[in-house]
């Protein structure tokens, strides 16, 4: 285990973590802070990684694949996985008296690993993050524009809500690329073939009305997952990833109640991943959101015990790939981030966004800020800043409509400064018909295509992450900061 000490005092050194998934908390915070830690054991498996969770400790910061400290002069010191194919590199920084202790664990084979000292930590941060990004074949095609229908019809959704807002936003000549059906449609978690009746139709015959609109045709899964009311956990009950007890293991709770995931050393396991891939590529839909991804890399007993956590969930994703060929277009979320490189073209960066700045006693009173909420969207996705260059970012949706939603005019302002920020994936997922002439404006500004930001700095911050950026300034904070109300977003003068 590769273990530095750092000559410098705690009290003046900044750190930069990335959670272990798309919803896992990155921040930028003083060394000598608490890292929060959910008080939720189902939360574990659910937002972070129940092998390496944050310690709770006062001065004691974890993360994965990547980890920097920053000085008051903007140099420090940053390490950087440079390969997350088949292992997991799991970071500590620890205030160690009247210095700092920093050691790097490999779970899997033997990879390399930079650590350095830099006169700027930024710039560093940036150039190990592409390496790693160029050694893994990262996959960066040019952004899509995409609707969704989760934040409007979550799971009611059916095939005419999506065709209507599909033709309003046709005769509104809105720029969007990609229309994609989200959960609801399926009979069962697991049951991606099978009609849900409320759906009103069956969802192959959704592509070639949204291809005949001009849009491509976009389609949700969670494909490692199964109820366990489905026909898929009661036909195959041994393909499920198992507890110490032998008996297959609740991986989360959702959908009403708990859930299992696949084992993904079992060879049929991969061919039934192939097999869902390929059929609904068949169908017609090119662009695929994956979603529930970790539930592949969660820490049980597998079927083929030599095969790692890491290793085993590259295995299933390869398997979706390759059923959905390599010209489909795949966006990750709740995944793990370094391992999914060169599979995924798109890459969900933060917590789902929701119609409301912030959901405080979950984050605050429970130490869970992986749950959906404005806040917790934007504060994750600006901390990781950097990983442009692993796929393209996707910090989720605009939500520019004002019925239905808590969010305020400066809210909203600040949800677009991030997507102008992350750049990458532009969405929304409003009910068309409710955006009135200043939310269709929203949601055009919403809609242009941006070049990834950098940070002015890392030794400032208003909230708990990097909020100083080239183009503009971010305060999360609930009072103003900057001369920036709270919650506000404020460009810089040309």
């Amino acid at each position: 285990m590769p273990e530095w000490t750092l000559p410098s005092s705690p009290t003046d050194l900044r750190v930069l973590v990335s959670g272990y998934q798309s919803w896992s908390e990155a921040e930028l915070r003083p060394l000598l802070d608490r890292q929060s830690v959910p008080l939720m054991p189902w939360r574990w498996q659910q937002g972070h990684d129940p092998a390496f969770l944050p310690s709770g400790e006062a001065g004691v910061w974890r993360s994965h694949t990547l980890l920097a400290l920053i000085r008051p002069d903007g140099g420090g010191w940053v390490g950087c996985a440079l390969d997350a194919a088949s292992t997991f590199t799991h970071w500590e920084a620890r205030a160690d008296g009247n210095g700092v202790r920093v050691t790097c664990t490999l779970e899997g084979p033997p990879v390399e690993v930079a650590w350095e000292e830099t006169p700027d930590v930024i710039g560093a941060v940036e150039r190990l993050s592409a390496d790693l990004g160029r050694r893994m074949n990262a996959r960066t095609p040019a952004p899509l524009r995409v609707w969704c229908s989760w934040y409007s019809y979550y799971r009611n959704v059916t095939l005419d809500a999506v065709l209507d807002n599909a033709r309003l936003a046709r005769e509104l000549d809105l720029p969007f690329d990609v229309f994609q059906l989200d959960d609801g449609f399926q009979a069962d978690l697991g049951d991606w073939l099978e009609p849900r009746l409320s759906f009103g139709g069956h969802v192959q015959d959704l592509p070639a009305r949204l291809a005949e609109l001009g849009f491509t045709p976009g389609l949700w899964l969670a494909p490692f997952l199964a109820a366990p009311t489905s026909r898929l956990f009661r036909d195959h009950p041994d393909w499920m990833l198992r507890g110490e007890d032998g008996s297959p293991l609740p991986v989360g709770h959702n959908w009403g109640g708990p859930y299992f995931t696949l084992d993904t050393t079992r060879p049929e396991v991969l061919d039934w991943l192939r097999d869902l891939a390929r059929t609904v590529r068949g169908w017609g839909f090119p662009y695929l959101k994956l979603d529930f991804l970790y539930g592949a890399a969660l820490p049980g007993v597998r079927h083929d015990p030599s095969v790692g956590r890491a290793q085993a969930y590259r295995n299933g994703l390869t398997a979706l790939r390759e059923g959905a060929g390599e010209d489909a277009f795949l966006l990750g979320c709740g995944a793990p981030l370094a391992a999914s490189i060169g599979l995924v073209d798109a890459m969900r960066t933060g917590p789902d966004v929701a119609p409301l700045w912030d959901d405080e006693s979950r984050r605050l009173w429970l130490g869970d800020a992986s749950g959906p909420s404005t806040r917790n969207a934007v504060h994750t996705s600006l901390a990781r800043w950097y990983q442009h260059a692993w796929y393209q970012p996707d910090p989720d949706v605009m939500i520019a409509r004002r019925e239905l939603s808590l969010l305020g005019h400066t809210e909203r302002h600040t949800l677009l400064g991030l997507l102008d920020t992350v750049g990458g994936l532009r969405a929304s997922s409003d009910p068309i018909e409710l955006l009135d002439g200043p939310g269709l404006e929203l949601l055009r500004a919403s809609l242009r295509l941006s070049t990834p930001e950098r940070p002015r700095t890392l030794t400032q911050s208003f909230g708990g992450t990097v909020t100083h950026f080239t183009r503009g300034t971010f305060n999360l904070l609930d009072v103003p900061a900057g001369g920036i109300p709270p919650h506000g977003y404020r460009e810089r003068e040309a």
